[in-house]
């Protein structure tokens, strides 16, 4: 029976920690970055500064590392921190819903009530959101099945839901899309197409 070479664990961890450090180094500096550039794009300067010179000395604290001595392992954890740190940062901006979206809301405007007058409901869903608090614009238009109002609010993007609930309170068949969405918001009942 061959010999087993006895497992070294302090030996593995002096080449191991390091490469954690690195990669947990470069979660935290690409979290950062990504927060950075939503800051940037909000033009909340300060905020925006600050990130930028956590995320430098971070950055920094991972490339001393690595240059230190460079090896397969250290240079192995900066790759997985950078790829961890996009995928955190992403998910965690995701959560915070930082900054603006636009919901915008096509509602028929060809409908009519039992006597033949127009609902109006364009104006309807844009004073229902005034009611809650938010700006609203409507504008008339001419979509796939006729003419519709659009109603458009320009709100922050943690509001953007409640909005488009306040919209389909009023006209529940109503198309909606929040802008920067991944997908439109679904049509109860209606058109998988989204056509309006």
């Amino acid at each position: 029976m061959p010999d087993v070479l006895p497992l070294d664990v302090a030996a593995l961890w002096q080449l191991a920690w390091p490469a954690v450090a690195i990669a947990l180094l470069r979660v935290a500096d690409v979290s950062l970055n990504v927060f950075k550039v939503v800051f940037v794009v909000q033009q909340r300067r300060w905020l925006a500064a600050v990130t930028a010179g956590l995320e430098a000395g971070t950055w920094l604290a991972a490339a001393g590392i690595v240059f230190a001595d460079v090896t397969p392992v250290r240079a192995a954890g900066f790759v997985v921190g950078v790829a961890l740190g996009t995928l955190i940062g992403v998910q965690l901006t995701g959560h915070l819903r930082l900054g603006m979206a636009t919901v915008r809301v096509y509602a028929d405007a060809t409908r009519t009530d039992a006597d033949g007058h127009p609902l109006e409901l364009g104006h309807a869903i844009a004073r229902a959101i005034h009611a809650a608090g938010f700006g609203a614009t409507v504008f008339r238009g001419t979509g796939y099945k006729g003419d519709v109002d659009m109603v458009l609010a320009t709100v922050r993007r943690r509001d953007a839901d409640h909005v488009l609930a306040i919209a389909r309170d009023v006209d529940a068949s109503s198309f909606a899309a929040i802008d920067n969405a991944v997908h439109p918001a679904p049509v109860p009942g209606g058109s998988p197409s989204g056509r309006v």
